[in-house]
């Protein structure tokens, strides 16, 4: 394709950048020079480049994740037990192998191309297509939401105002070229705020630049939800409520409908991941990934399954569509076709994605949380009613807040099983969760982990290759695995 003659020199220049260094000359490279090119430079370089199992230890760590022993082929499970069992160092392997979470230094360096793609379009002058500004708007809504990554990976999470103002964040680059220089932790309260700026600026280029209407490219819709977020995270639930609305009230999406969803009950006829371009509710998706290693392998290994507790949730009501197979999962659990893995059909789409759905829910949690119960209710049921078949109006309904409350929190586990949510909620909510690590040797014998509320094993620990290229980065304290 046309935009890799831009990723190769860019990552090649990389390696010997300085502040200018878009400048540099080579006979067989092309140096962005156009809007159009650097429109190119963003999409190869931003959305469409992959990590590999960047972020795979959310998953791991939360409680959508079962383990099981089924044979003696192998165990699949050991290079990530220690993700899974919430190991004071999760980067080493039980026999000490090295994994080194990538994610840290994927987020920056999409950072750090924000930062450059910004400076050097902003010496553009003005466009009559509105070009210049949609990428501007694109380049701030990605630096904002790797940020928004890293923070709720790497740092505490938001409690209050005042918590906030000392917490340890991450650190913050503003640089436009490499520099030979260490970083500190900036503030929680300081991340946060830098976030709100280019998400708001995100949105002012955005709405004056050209539109692109398509859910391949950074725009209003995904600047909106990750506004919801992280005034969810502050508590400022006024402003959820307000930014939700402009969504809802703007947005061409819609909630995936039970016609799509139902198509999937039978493993011969489905035909439609959930997770997919073609579904409807999809507002943006960027930056493949390996979503989900050691639910592919075969019978007889040791391996990670759907956790029983939350297949036994989606089951509760047998008309809901979520627990029907090859939804969300076949009919075991060992396999997950959500995003159709191995299934029957093609979402179309990259492993990093962001619904329409979700909105509903952050409203709803702002409503609740605002003592408006009834608004909650009927927001959840706008999602719920497409899920459940065979009933002529499903709806949701509570007969007090503690009601409400664990209704709402069950539907968005339901809902968002393995698109990551999971994880940062539980963590945002302080709760906690067990895992069972069966013995490979031995299947009748367990072992049973905790994650204690508010652990301060939810912040994860830097990855060791940072550690070693920077000794005075301050990093979190860390607790060995508590057993039950």
């Amino acid at each position: 394709m046309k935009m890799n003659k831009y990723i190769l020199p860019l990552l090649t220049t990389l390696l010997v950048a300085c502040d200018d260094f878009l400048d540099y000359k080579d006979k067989d490279k092309v140096i962005p020079s156009k809007l159009d090119e650097y429109s190119e430079l963003i999409y190869g370089e931003l959305i469409h480049a992959s990590a590999g199992s960047s972020c795979y230890n959310i998953l791991w760590m939360s409680d959508d994740i079962g383990s099981l022993v089924e044979g003696e082929k192998g165990d699949y499970r050991w290079e990530y037990s220690n993700w899974f069992t919430w190991a004071k160092e999760p980067q080493y392997t039980p026999d000490g192998a090295e994994k080194i979470d990538p994610a840290w230094e994927f987020l920056y360096h999409k950072i750090l191309m924000c930062n450059v793609i910004e400076h050097d379009v902003m010496a553009f002058e003005d466009d009559r297509e509105g070009v210049k500004y949609r990428i501007l708007g694109e380049v701030q809504a990605i630096r904002a939401m790797s940020y928004w990554y890293l923070v709720n990976m790497y740092g505490e999470p938001w409690r209050s105002e005042e918590q906030a103002a000392t917490a340890m964040g991450v650190p913050v680059n503003m640089e436009t070229g490499i520099k030979d220089k260490t970083y500190a932790r900036e503030t929680l309260a300081r991340n946060y705020e830098l976030m709100e700026i280019d998400l708001k600026s995100a949105l002012e280029n955005l709405g004056k630049g050209e539109r692109k209407n398509t859910a391949f490219r950074p725009n209003l819709d995904v600047v909106r939800l990750f506004l919801s977020r992280i005034y969810l995270e502050q508590r400022r639930y006024n402003d959820v409520i307000t930014v939700c609305g402009d969504l809802l009230r703007e947005t061409q999406s819609i909630v995936v409908p039970l016609t799509w969803m139902s198509m999937n009950q039978d493993s011969w006829t489905g035909e439609h991941p959930m997770v997919a371009r073609d579904a409807g509710s999809l507002l943006f998706t960027w930056w493949n990934r390996d979503v989900l290693p050691t639910f592919s392998v075969d019978w007889g290994y040791g391996r990670y399954t759907v956790s029983q507790e939350l297949m036994a949730l989606v089951k509760e009501n047998s008309n809901d569509v979520r627990g029907k197979s090859y939804t969300c999962w076949n009919y075991d659990g060992k396999k997950i076709y959500k995003y159709d893995f191995e299934g029957f059909g093609y979402s179309k789409c990259y492993g990093m994605n962001y619904r329409l759905e979700e909105v509903y829910f952050n409203r709803a949690e702002a409503y609740l949380s605002t003592g408006k119960r009834d608004l909650a209710m009927a927001d959840l049921s706008k999602v719920y009613r497409e899920r459940i078949m065979y009933e002529e109006d499903p709806k949701l309904t509570a007969n007090n807040d503690d009601e409400a409350w664990e209704i709402f929190r069950n539907e968005k586990r339901k809902e968002f099983c393995f698109e990551d949510i999971r994880w940062f909620d539980i963590r945002r909510w302080g709760l906690s969760i067990e895992h069972v690590y069966q013995d490979y040797n031995d299947r009748n014998s367990s072992v049973t982990y905790v994650l204690e509320a508010e652990s301060p094993n939810y912040v994860l620990p830097l990855p060791l290759d940072v550690v070693r290229q920077n000794a005075t980065i301050e990093r979190n304290e860390r607790v060995e695995s508590i057993v039950k």
